[in-house]
């Protein structure tokens, strides 16, 4: 219940951060996290790039392996340093997930695995902290993130995952 209320306060911060300008509307792209690895779609709703969605299309390694669709609305606020004048923006978002295991997929109860039926689905609600690093020689963006997550639906053993993404602009 405390991770649950965490990302709501999560939500509720995220859009009082000034606002931020990416150089781009969409990009996409590949992530590769310690249990999310697949494709990456982030697209921004207005003209000054600051608030938009950002979906995950991927293979999971929790369990035996299953599938996961991810998505968040996400607000991304320029890191400013005078001297060096890196394009590294700040990301949040808060969304959600939904995921199909076939076998193996469990939970912890009492401290021992039980096991759900083949094909469990899962779904859940998701946070994302990040950090994006945005060429402006050639059009890609490079990111680093953490994703908290909480399974409501047939929750899993895990919480946390890292990534890795690049993206091409467009």
């Amino acid at each position: 219940m405390k991770k649950i209320f965490s990302i709501l306060f999560l939500a509720i911060t995220i859009y009082s951060v000034p606002n931020a300008k990416a150089d781009y509307t969409t990009s996409f792209g590949a992530r590769l996290g310690k249990f999310a690895t697949g494709a990456s779609l982030k697209h921004f709703f207005d003209a000054r790039g600051n608030i938009g969605f950002e979906l995950w299309g991927t293979i999971t390694r929790e369990a035996n392996s299953g599938y996961m669709g991810k998505g968040f609305f996400v607000k991304q606020v320029p890191i400013f340093n005078s001297k060096l004048q890196i394009p590294v923006d700040m990301v949040f978002g808060v969304g959600g997930h939904f995921g199909l295991f076939k076998e193996n997929f469990y939970r912890i109860r009492n401290g021992e695995p039980e096991y759900y039926d083949h094909n469990a689905l899962n779904a859940g609600i998701d946070a994302q902290f990040g950090l994006e690093y945005n060429s402006r020689r050639v059009p890609v963006t490079v990111g680093i993130d953490v994703n908290p997550y909480y399974g409501l639906l047939n929750p899993g053993p895990e919480w946390l995952d890292m990534g890795v993404t690049v993206r091409f602009k467009f």
